[in-house]
Formats: C-alpha cells, structure tokens, sequence
C-alpha cells in the first residue's frame, strides 16, 4: 500500500510535462523522492495549487475509494460507483478521461454500475482500471488463484471502461500481485507466460456473474458487433505479442545495475519505451502495455521498489505516475525495506492496508458506512459535492471535513479549492462554492459513533486525523461492525407512500438482497417488480429479471454430498 502510493506521488510530478517543465517542478534538484512542487488543478480554467511534499494522484485516491467499498461482507459495486465514483470529480488529482466520463454519468439519476453506456464506454482501454484494483487482492483469502476477487477486479473496471484491453490489463495485474503475495516473490520473467494463461482463463468468470453474463455483455456485443470473448483472447495474445522486448528490458536493465551504468540502464529503458510506444499519446495510457512494463520493471529490480519507481518517473512523456504505482505495489508486496516517505495521508494507508489484511484472514474490521443506496442521490455538479450538514462542511455521502490549518483558498471563477482533512482518514484537495450550500438529506455522511465532528478535537496534522480515527474504529465503530449486515432499507408493501422524499429511482443490487432476504417469496417478488416499474428503467427491470432468474436456478440444484 505505502510504496504503490509513494511511487505515485513521485511519478505524479514527471506526469504530462516535458523535461524543462520536470527541472521546474524539482527546483533543479535530481529526482530522488516526491518534492513539494506546484501543478495546475481544474483544467485549463483552474488555479496553480500547491502539492506538499507525496502528495499522491488520481491512482492512490481511486485505489482508496475501492479500499472503502471493500468490508467483511464483500465489494460493494454500488457503493464504489454511485458514491465513491460520483464524488471523486471534486477532489480528482489527475484522472483520465474515461475515468471522469463514466463518473459523470455515474452520478445522472438511473445510471446502474453495469450500464454505465456513456459515449465511446467501449472504445475506453486505458489503465484507470487497473491502477486501483489493487485492493481487492489485499483483501483476498487465496490472492494467487482466480477467485471471487477476480470478477470483483472485473465488476470495478466494467464500472468505468468498457474495451477489454483495460479488463485483461487489471486481470494481469491483479494475478502478477496475488502471485507475489502468495508466493513472496516478485514475478519474474520466467511466470509471465503463467500469469497470462490465468489472465485468459478469466474471461470465464463473465458467465457466472448475473449483470455482466445476461447485460453488460450483450451489451457491449451489440453495440461492437463481435464476440466479446473473441475479443478477450486477442488482447491476450497482444500482451503475449510485448513479452519479447519486455524481456529484453529486464536482462539489459539488471546488467546496467550489475555495471553501476546509469547511461546504459536510461538507454535501455528509454528502448523499451520506443518498442512499446509507450511515449505515444494513443498508447501512453495504455491498459496492456502499462501493465507488461510494470511487470518488466518490478522483474528487473525485484527487491527495490524505490529503483524500479524512479526508472518509471524519470521517463517523461510515459504514463510515469501509474507504470511506476504498478510496479511498486508487485515489488513492495515482497520487500521488507524501510517504509518510504514522504507520503501523504501514511497512517491512514496503514489503517486500511490492515483492515484489508485483517479481512484476507477473515477477521472483521470496521469499514466506512455510506449511505443508503436506496435514496441517495449523487451532487449534480461537482461544486455541490462539498456542502452544509448541520452547520459543518461535508463531502457528500462520505464524511465531514475541517480546513487544513494554514491552507489557501484558491479561487477561479466560480469556484475555490482548498485542502481540507476528512474525518475517515485523507485529505482532500476539493473544489467547492466559496460559499457552500446545503447538502440534501439524501447526500447527509454516515455519523461514525455518537461524537460529532467537534468533540473529536482534530489536528492539523493529516497523522493525528488518522489518529482520531483509530481511536473511534477502537470504540463504537469496531462494536457497530459486529452487527449482522446492513440490509437494503426498502418499504414493506403495506407501508405508506414515502411522498415526496420518494426516490426517483432503485437499485437493482439491493431490490434483489431484499427479495433474498425475503427467502423469494410470491409477494416480495411482486412488490419489487411493480415498484422497479413505478421507479426503475427498462434496463434495471430486465437485469432484476435476469439476475433473479440466474439466483432461482442456483437455488433449483442438487448440494453436492460431502
């Protein structure tokens, strides 16, 4: 967790510039480690922010917001897409355009995790995906097989890319890093071939899951006009296609180390960029070839995270902040060398790198409480992500915010950024109206315990924020996280009409919960088809329909005799 965000942070200040521009970002000094340095936030239209010294990108905080939907009970897709994804456009540092698209249309009223059919969502191939699956092999029991964290690596990228080249991109990913943490090695070489044959074998996980088998998939077929699996094993076959020069690369860069030659060790990485294209604008976010040079880097330099993070930020004009989290998050699983600083928001990786380890061994841990799906809302616009609960700030659904001591206001048109801390653990670069309106109830934070926001009495400092939290994750949290698991809050059929707090909408995920824990019966089946007819859409009937066909022949077979 700590050197992915690291190589992050320091790769993040090489990314989308050229080498004058990354000589004015280090004042001159050699890259060595993440430096305090200033970027342009917002677009074209936004304000030159100061980045304190590993101040991480959108790699690190989307990698988060998989970590926070993950708890004892599983990956909660609708969670991540409909809150976290939502939300994220108000503090994004970074972000590719797919990325921000799908987020967009994930917070337009109706739009479902596995139909998120924005303009061109099959066409996006790039490694937004990838970058933040990271976590579900974390949280893994058996982080070296193809196991339920798969398709969830596979449900988190469907939420925002559609081409496969960013699906089997996470997949290798995911199987190189479950394959180190199980083995405590770094993959060399020699398993590639291996982790590629797993990567197409998961294609297969499709079929056994309810949205993606009978919706996302004849979607995507439909609107290419092609056999997805097809196409899954020809991305395949082009990583295959990469592994020669990558190989080439590892064997040229080990000698360059053996030599103690820094020209031969740039020379030859500059190389494998060219082979790969890796400098193109087309291919430079790639979601294969990112991936094989991540693999590449961490075989050439399999015990030093920090090495093979600096070869990736020192090539300007690559993808350097995410080849650079890749590869260190594969090594840094196997390394026992001293944490790396500095880095923001550090306890709280800690935290959550632990609550996750302690779920891959099954230990229940407190997790973040988001809202009910079931009338939440998502801000329309990202100025309104930031606003007033009970006359405190507060992101959206997520948690309640203080003002970093000693941090600017920067504004820019009608809107004004400003560091701020969390209440759950990070900080947050956010955009915001200088003068915040009030949150809706539907977007009110989960209150953790029965402290307020006050009476935690929080710091400045980002490690006494984390503190906080770990003292209240010590009382009423870790007791609450005991409890049975929250249940969809959906009305009973003799309930009165919830008026004009009604939501305009249902989700498909908790309407089929509630029918299970309804044990199937002929009246909960019936109340949530008709109020999927009064509130839903089309798609959402067809895939309740679908889904809840798929749980009723899972149902209908034979337990097999142990």
């Amino acid at each position: 967790m700590l050197w992915s965000a690291w190589a992050d942070a320091l790769g993040f200040i090489s990314e989308l510039t050229d080498q004058r521009g990354l000589r004015q970002r280090l004042g001159g000094e050699p890259m060595r480690a993440p430096v305090t340095w200033t970027r342009r936030v917002g677009g074209r239209f936004g304000v030159q922010a100061k980045l304190p010294a590993g101040s991480y990108s959108d790699d690190t905080q989307l990698r988060l917001s998989t970590c926070r939907a993950i708890s004892e009970h599983g990956f909660d897709v609708d969670a991540f897409a409909r809150v976290e994804l939502a939300v994220w456009p108000a503090y994004a540092l970074g972000g590719g355009r797919a990325t921000k698209t799908a987020a967009a249309n994930l917070a337009k009223s109706g739009t479902s995790w596995f139909a998120n059919f924005y303009p061109g969502w099959v066409e996006a191939g790039g490694n937004g995906g990838a970058m933040r699956v990271q976590p579900h092999v974390w949280a893994a029991p058996r982080p070296a097989t193809l196991g339920p964290h798969i398709t969830d690596v596979i449900v988190n990228v469907v939420s925002t890319h559609g081409h496969p080249r960013a699906l089997v991109g996470a997949v290798l990913h995911a199987v190189a890093l479950g394959t180190a943490l199980e083995s405590g090695n770094t993959p060399g070489t020699g398993q590639w071939q291996t982790l590629l044959e797993m990567t197409e074998q998961a294609v297969n996980l499709i079929d056994e899951h309810p949205q993606l088998s009978s919706l996302w998939r004849p979607s995507w077929e439909q609107a290419v006009g092609y056999g997805f699996n097809t196409a899954w094993h020809e991305i395949v076959d082009e990583c295959r296609e990469m592994l020669p020069a990558a190989i080439a690369v590892v064997r040229a860069l080990q000698h360059a180390e053996k030599e103690q030659d820094a020209s031969a060790r740039n020379e030859a990485y500059s190389s494998f960029v060219s082979s790969l294209s890796l400098a193109d604008p087309s291919v430079r976010g790639s979601g294969t070839a990112t991936v094989i040079a991540s693999l590449a880097l961490a075989a050439a330099y399999p015990v030093d995270p920090a090495r093979c993070s600096l070869v990736a930020a020192e090539a300007v004009g690559t993808d350097t902040d995410t080849i650079a989290t890749m590869a260190a998050a594969l090594v840094g699983a196997v390394t026992d060398v001293p944490d790396p600083t500095p880095l923001q928001d550090s306890q709280y990786l800690v935290t959550e790198a632990r609550r996750l380890t302690g779920l891959a061994f099954g230990e229940p841990g407190a997790s973040l409480n988001y809202p009910d799906p079931i009338n939440w809302v998502p801000p329309s616009k990202q100025l309104d992500a930031v606003g007033m609960v009970d006359g405190e700030p507060a992101l959206a659904g997520l948690g309640w915010l203080q003002a970093l001591a000693n941090s600017d206001r920067l504004s820019a048109g009608s809107a004004v950024w400003q560091w701020m801390r969390s209440d759950f653990g990070p900080t947050f670069l956010l955009k915001q109206r200088p003068v915040l309106r009030l949150l809706p109830d539907s977007a009110r934070p989960m209150r953790r315990g029965k402290r307020s926001h006050r009476e935690l009495n929080l710091l400045p400092e980002v490690e006494q924020v984390s503190q906080a939290r770990e003292h209240r994750l010590a009382g009423t949290e870790r007791t609450a996280s005991s409890r049975s698991p929250r249940l969809p809050v959906i009305p009973e059929p003799n309930e009165p009409p919830i008026g004009e707090r009604r939501p305009r909408t249902v989700d498909v995920d908790q309407m089929l919960a509630w029918v299970a824990h309804k044990g199937y019966s002929d009246e909960a089946i019936g109340y949530a088809v008709r109020r999927i007819l009064e509130l839903g859409s089309l798609e959402q009937l067809i895939a309740f329909a679908t889904s809840l066909r798929a749980s009723a022949r899972r149902s209908r077979r034979p337990k097999p005799k142990i």
